[in-house]
Parts: structure tokens; C-alpha cells; sequence
């Protein structure tokens, strides 16, 4: 059980409870518990807070490091407004970034020596509580697990090892470098036309899966797994599909699971063999990758990457590249999200009280 929640938690809630202060801030009103469900790293574990108190039932010697997280201020996961298209602030990522939110901000008053590991320490319970097996709806998916972890560990290295961002931006446009070379030389003779036929089936067979993902879902029974020491806190409607009421059997079945998963592979491969259709591609602006460029580029990403490895996190050598992978579409995406905003918020311009898109477009410094 990841998450325990206290006497009082609200009839028909499944969670915590948020008020909210301002558009952006909110209070936590529900204190709550949560216990990585497998151990930390020595090291990372020992710079964890100590609940004062444990849920009911939990034996103060037991396996489990539970976590306190107490009422306070939150902004939820402070992702940019431009890109709340592919992950917003709020979802089931947000007992994860509650749980975060607690832990790093004890980091902020430690001494400078230690930041950088209680920061870390934070980032990899954020890692476990995104990716948690038992937390039900509120377990985040992989891909959007792995961009809010890559993001979290961005600021961390920003704000507390210099060097190592250095050596993660090194790593990052040296990928890209080799990337570009690969892409510009590998490959035979384009097919524009083929390219094309294949991308469109691509995208035909991507939208089934999630048309067909979308009505599962629907048909999914959500919630946390109820704790038995706090009875009142989950309603039996809200229970996990493997904490169902007795004489309930799952309404979706394992073969529809794998029948997603079937046409989301499918998508992919098609889109690898369109890519792989319309090599070699044109060098951008005329100028190509020079060969000892795209060597260079490979050596500073393997360096790199071998150097963020030495973190108490060892998945922080995998961030060169989740970032130079993830960070081109994610960088086309909020471009365009933000054209568009401004172009829909153009007759509000002659408004009395227009200050621009606010809702939707961060202005100060985003801190994640």
C-alpha cells in the first residue's frame, strides 16, 4: 500500500484535498502518508525525512520508509502553460509531485554539500512514486513518468552541480551532432512518395490505439488501494480493478490490453520504416554535419552520459538522452502552443482588462 490517508479525508474522494488559493497556488488541506514501494539506495535513503508518526497498523520497524507529507502550499508540477498540451500540472502524476514537492523543499535549507544528494533523493522518490504498481489511477505512465523525472533532474543539476549540467549539455547537443550525420548519410535512395503513404498509415493505425485505449479506459475501475486502517478513506467505487469488491470481476480483459499495445507497435515500427524511407535527409540551411563533428558529438555524449552515471542516481546517465531525444518535438510543440495563444488571444488585446494569455503562457521563472 503506497499511499495511507488520515481519518477525515472527505466522503467520495479517492485522494487529497487541494484548495485553491490563487490560479496557480493551491493549499494542501489533506496530510497524507507515502512509502516508496521498493528501497532507495543507502545513501538516498538515509538523507529521507522520518515520519514522526505512521499510519495505523505500520510497525516502527518496518521495511518501509514511509513519508509524511504535511499540509502547505503548492503550485502542482510547475510545468510550462506551452506545454500543458502534453503534460499538464495536474493528473495522475499529482500525488507524485505532492510527495516531491515536500521532500525537495528540504533540500533548499540544508547545507550547500548536501543539496545536490537530498535533491537527488527527492527526484528518485518522485521516480518511485510516478511509477508505483500500486498506486492505481495515480500511477503515471512511463513516458510521461521518465519527461517529469528528466525535468526535475534538469533543475537539480542547474541549481546544485553546475558542472554536471555542463557535461549534460555537452552530452545532449552531442547527440544531436551524431544524430544529424546518421541522418544525413544512412539510408539509400529516398522515396518522398513512399515516405509519405507509410506515415499516413502510421498515424491512422496510432489513432485506433487511441480510440480503442481511450474506451478501455473508461471501462477501467480506478482509485488507490484502499488502506484497512482508514475504512472511511476510499469509497468501495473507487477501489483498484485488484482491490475490487468481492463477486466483482475486472470489465477489461487482459487480450484488450495487449490488442493497444499491438497497434501502438505497430504505429511505431511504421513510423521508423517512414523515417527510414525519406533518408538520407537534406542537410538544414545547406550545411551539413561534418564526420569528425558527428565523432566529436559521440564522444562528448558517451563522456557525458558516463560522468552523470557517477550520480547517487545511476538513471541520471540516461538523461543526455531522454533530452536529446524528447527535447525537438517537445520544443515543436510549445512553439506552436504558443503561436496559437497569442493569435486566440489577439481580440482580448482590445480589452480593458487583457494582460495577455496568463492562463495559459507562464511569465516568471518556472520551477519545477
Amino acid at each position: 500500500m503506497p499511499y495511507a490517508l488520515p481519518d477525515g479525508a472527505g466522503p467520495g474522494t479517492t485522494g487529497v484535498q487541494l484548495r485553491v488559493d490563487t490560479p496557480r497556488r493551491f493549499t494542501l488541506t489533506t496530510p497524507f502518508w507515502y512509502a516508496p514501494f521498493r528501497p532507495l539506495p543507502p545513501q538516498l535513503d538515509a538523507l529521507l525525512p522520518s515520519a514522526e508518526q505512521r499510519p495505523a497498523g505500520q510497525p516502527a520497524d518496518g521495511e518501509q520508509h514511509w513519508l509524511h507529507i504535511p499540509s502547505g502550499s503548492t503550485d502542482l508540477a510547475s510545468v510550462p502553460g506551452v506545454l500543458w498540451g502534453l503534460v499538464a500540472s495536474y493528473g495522475r502524476h499529482t500525488l507524485a509531485v505532492l510527495v516531491h514537492d515536500h521532500v525537495a523543499s528540504l533540500a533548499d535549507p540544508a547545507p550547500e554539500a548536501e543539496r545536490f544528494d537530498r535533491s537527488s533523493a527527492a527526484d528518485e522518490v518522485f521516480y518511485a512514486a510516478l511509477r508505483d504498481p500500486e498506486a492505481g489511477q495515480y500511477r503515471a505512465p512511463w513516458f510521461r513518468s521518465l519527461v517529469l523525472w528528466a525535468g526535475v533532474s534538469l533543475t537539480r543539476y542547474y541549481r546544485h552541480r553546475r558542472a554536471g549540467f555542463a557535461a549534460l549539455a555537452a552530452a545532449t547537443v552531442g547527440a544531436w551532432l551524431a544524430l544529424g550525420w546518421l541522418a544525413e548519410n544512412v539510408g539509400g535512395r529516398p522515396f518522398p512518395l513512399a515516405a509519405w503513404i507509410v506515415l499516413a498509415m502510421a498515424l491512422v493505425v496510432l489513432g485506433v490505439a487511441g480510440v480503442l485505449a481511450t474506451r478501455l479506459s473508461r471501462l477501467q475501475p480506478h482509485g488507490v488501494a484502499p488502506d484497512p486502517a482508514y475504512p472511511t478513506a476510499l469509497p468501495p467505487r473507487a477501489q483498484d480493478a485488484s482491490f475490487l469488491p468481492e463477486g466483482q470481476a475486472p470489465v477489461v480483459r487482459a487480450s484488450d490490453i495487449w490488442v493497444v499495445r499491438g497497434l501502438a507497435i505497430a504505429a511505431i515500427l511504421l513510423l521508423i520504416a517512414a523515417g527510414w524511407l525519406a533518408l538520407p535527409l537534406r542537410p538544414l540551411f545547406g550545411v551539413g554535419v561534418p564526420g569528425f563533428l558527428a565523432f566529436v558529438g559521440l564522444v562528448a555524449f558517451l563522456a557525458g552520459s558516463g560522468y552523470l552515471s557517477r550520480s547517487p542516481i545511476r538513471r541520471d546517465g540516461a538523461l543526455p538522452a531522454v533530452v536529446a531525444l524528447a527535447g525537438p518535438p517537445i520544443g515543436v510543440v510549445a512553439l506552436i502552443t504558443a503561436v496559437a495563444l497569442y493569435l486566440l488571444w489577439l481580440p482580448d488585446a482590445f480589452s480593458t482588462t487583457g494582460e495577455g494569455p496568463l492562463n495559459s503562457l507562464d511569465r516568471g521563472r518556472t520551477r519545477w
